[in-house]
Formats: structure tokens, C-alpha cells, sequence
């Protein structure tokens, strides 16, 4: 089994890794900015034409032996481009948020499991009222009976919000008064239900067209967010990155260490 620190890495690993998703897509919706309006006018502007050279197409706008007014055609490529545009930039914010918000949920969980491992006694008081079975008394030691308590609890977590996750971590690791780890980041709940219904929005009430006018400051706080609670972990149990292991650079060994040649 992974040592809590193993656990702490790989953690601070898995939620870069998912966050550079969340930065590609902005950085593409950004660099492409300029050229797609092109792209997109030119090849709207082949779908009308063709769809004006066929007789069905003019019989309904019109007499099919005549041509379709160019202007209507200009108007409609234009309109059809332009609602393009607007749909897939929608389209993008709405899955950046949706994807930050779960990357942060999933790292707000497996922060809770690097704390399980940490300090197995400190989750003892949730076993208070718990019901242990005879063969379970008699064939499994409390050590026992409590790791698989701590898992079916963290399996539990897994499908509460972040806010509940959150929550534990701060019973867990409860930080000194005004702990505050970072500038210009201050921990709000407030501010984390609100992010988390326009998600909910984005998924549950057909708003993914919505715009989303603090879409930006929003991502910055939920990867913030992270490393608070990176730093909320850190503070209790004193786990390290290290950097070799993070880049899976090998470390030599004493035998490995030669002398340089004279």
C-alpha cells in the first residue's frame, strides 16, 4: 500500500495533469480566436452555395428556376457562422468549469485518503454508534475493523460534494487561526456553492449556452482552491513533494557515485 506521502505525490501529480485539460482548452479557445471567424465563414459560405444550386432548396425559398437572392444567402451564412462561433466558445467554458470542478473534487477526495493513511486514528470518532458483527469481532483485530470502516467511509465521501469533502478535511486537519498559505486566496465557501451551481446549471438544467462572464477569476479560485488544500494537508501531517519522484527522475545511488577522473 502507498505511504501517505506516496499518496500526497500522486495527488499533487494526477491534478496537474488534469488541470493542463482545462488550460489546453482555454489556450486553444484563445489561439484560435483569430482564425476560426475564417475557417468557419468559408466553409458555411460551400454549404449555402450548394444548398442554393439545388432546385428542392429554391422551391421552398422561392421559384426554383430562378437563383436565391444573394443577400438572403449572405445573411444566412453569416447568421449560421456567427451562432457557430457563439455555440462552441459557449460550449468550451461550459466544459472548462465542469471539468475544474470535478478536477478539484477528485483532488479534495484523495487528499482525504492521503489523511486516512496518515492517521487512521484520527477518523476513530465517526466509529462511535457503528455496528460491528460477531464474526467481525471475532476474526478481525480493531485495526482491521477500522481500515475497512475508513474505506466504505471514503467510498461514501466519493459521492457527497466537495463541500462535504472539504469540510472533513478542515475537521481532519484542522488549520491554526487565520491559516491563510497563499496571497490574494481566501477560503469561501460561499464562493465555492455558487461556481458549483452553474455547474450544476451547466449539467442538470440544460445551461450549457449560458454565458459564464467570471468564467476566468472562477478557474483561478478552484485551482487555488487545490493548493490550499494541498497546503491544509501539508501543515497537519508535514508531507513533502519531491521533485525527482514527481518527474520520475532516477537518484543515483552511493554505489552508483563514481569519482571524477584526474
Amino acid at each position: 500500500m502507498p505511504t501517505a506521502e506516496e499518496q500526497f505525490l500522486e495527488t499533487f501529480r494526477r491534478f496537474n495533469n488534469n488541470w493542463n485539460l482545462v488550460l489546453s482548452l482555454r489556450q486553444f479557445l484563445a489561439a484560435t480566436g483569430s482564425i476560426a471567424p475564417l475557417a468557419v465563414q468559408e466553409y458555411h459560405a460551400g454549404l449555402v452555395e450548394a444548398a442554393a444550386t439545388e432546385p428542392d432548396f429554391r422551391r421552398i425559398f422561392g421559384d426554383p428556376d430562378k437563383p436565391t437572392d444573394p443577400e438572403v444567402l449572405s445573411f444566412i451564412q453569416t447568421q449560421i457562422t456567427q451562432l457557430v462561433l457563439n455555440n462552441a466558445s459557449t460550449a468550451i467554458d461550459a466544459a472548462s468549469l465542469v471539468f475544474a470542478q470535478s478536477i478539484l473534487d477528485d483532488a479534495a477526495w484523495s487528499y482525504l485518503k492521503v489523511c486516512a493513511t496518515a492517521d487512521p486514528v484520527a477518523w476513530e470518532y465517526m466509529l462511535e454508534n457503528k455496528q460491528v458483527s460477531v464474526k467481525d469481532f471475532k476474526t478481525k483485530t480493531f485495526e482491521q475493523v477500522r481500515a475497512n470502516f475508513i474505506e466504505d467511509r471514503l467510498k461514501q465521501i466519493g459521492r457527497e460534494s466537495l463541500l462535504t469533502k472539504i469540510s472533513l478535511l478542515f475537521k481532519l486537519c484542522t488549520p491554526p487561526k487565520d491559516y491563510s498559505p497563499m496571497n490574494n486566496y481566501q477560503y469561501s465557501e460561499d464562493r465555492l456553492k455558487t461556481i458549483d451551481g452553474q455547474r450544476h446549471s451547466i449539467i442538470h438544467e440544460n445551461a450549457a449556452g449560458t454565458p459564464l462572464p467570471t468564467l476566468a477569476d472562477d478557474l483561478e479560485y478552484l485551482q487555488k482552491t487545490a493548493w490550499f488544500l494541498m497546503g491544509l494537508v501539508n501543515q497537519k501531517y508535514k508531507l513533502k513533494i519531491d521533485m525527482r519522484k514527481y518527474f520520475n527522475l532516477q537518484t543515483a545511488t552511493p554505489q552508483e557515485v563514481t569519482a571524477p577522473e584526474s
